[in-house]
């Protein structure tokens, strides 16, 4: 299994310079967002039982930052 999937990253990589598609880039970007709400839907759910809102709710305040940071580096180096 290990050894598959450096050759699936290096197939999907050709497939996606070779098929550029903007409905189903945004329909992944969509599900990536998905993806990513479920698992902070979760994290907020496992601190709830055990009593941690407050550290996880920094954590969640602290990512957004270090995300919105991170583009606007981005954004500012012209990429």
């Amino acid at each position: 299994m290990a050894l598959a999937r450096p050759r699936v990253t290096f197939v999907g990589t050709l497939v996606g310079q070779a098929f550029v598609n903007d409905t189903l880039s945004i329909a992944f970007l969509g599900l990536a967002a998905g993806s990513i709400l479920y698992v902070v839907i979760e994290l907020l759910a496992v601190a709830r039982k055990a009593a941690l809102k407050e550290i996880t709710t920094w954590g969640v305040f602290v990512g957004l930052l270090l995300g919105f940071a991170t583009d606007a580096i981005i954004t500012a180096a012209g990429a």
